[in-house]
């Protein structure tokens, strides 16, 4: 991995191959971008690239981290004045799927690295971080007596589950499209606290 003192700039540049890169990998897919894409778009030669990434392989793993990281810091702001642990689910799963609503082209990027054994294990790590945040707020409901005694875990895997699924269909690489769903985080925050059944007082 390369790893470098950069200036103002060169920290701006970064982020602008990261930004190219991102938006290359979910319409074209890893194979068919290349180090070359990425510099035409751009419009600098490889030697640019070769100064921030040791390779393709390693953009895409470092891009990976990155969107995994900012979607968790989104989950985080989203709740950390929030006190009661199931408002802190529902408002973890709103700030999940708005993250994904304003930069669907990182659902592309999740999935094309969930095919591909070398970036698989991040995309496993990422959502151990995840089920174990969630996991937290489910034990201190079960201590509370807001939710049901279960297998904190698994439940949190659900709720995971749930949102990613709703958000591979609806929202795909353009940002225009995800505008037909506006009642998506309602619907998921009602389906993972409530599942089907009809609200019985």
């Amino acid at each position: 991995m390369v790893t470098r003192k950069l200036t103002k700039r060169g920290s701006k540049r970064r982020e602008q191959v990261l930004e190219v890169a991102l938006r290359l990998f979910a319409d074209q897919g890893y194979h068919g971008t290349t180090v070359g894409d990425v510099c035409d778009t751009l419009g600098v030669g490889k030697g640019v690239f070769y100064w921030y990434f040791e390779s393709k392989e390693a953009l895409f793993s470092e891009l990976l981290r990155e969107c995994l990281l900012q979607l968790r810091r989104t989950q985080q702001a989203a709740i950390e004045q929030v006190g009661h642990p199931i408002a802190r689910i529902e408002e973890g799963i709103r700030a999940s799927i708005g993250f994904f609503r304003d930069t669907p082209a990182i659902v592309a990027l999740i999935r094309t690295a969930a095919r591909y054994e070398e970036f698989s294990a991040l995309v496993t790590h990422g959502q151990e971080i995840v089920v174990a945040d969630i996991a937290t707020h489910v034990k201190e409901g079960m201590a509370e007596g807001s939710i049901r005694h279960g297998d904190p875990d698994l439940m949190s895997h659900g709720i995971l589950g749930t949102v990613f699924h709703f958000v591979e269909t609806y929202f795909g690489t353009n940002a225009e499209t995800t505008e037909f769903r506006p009642q998506l985080a309602e619907e998921a925050v009602a389906f993972c606290l409530h599942g089907v059944l009809a609200y019985r007082p």
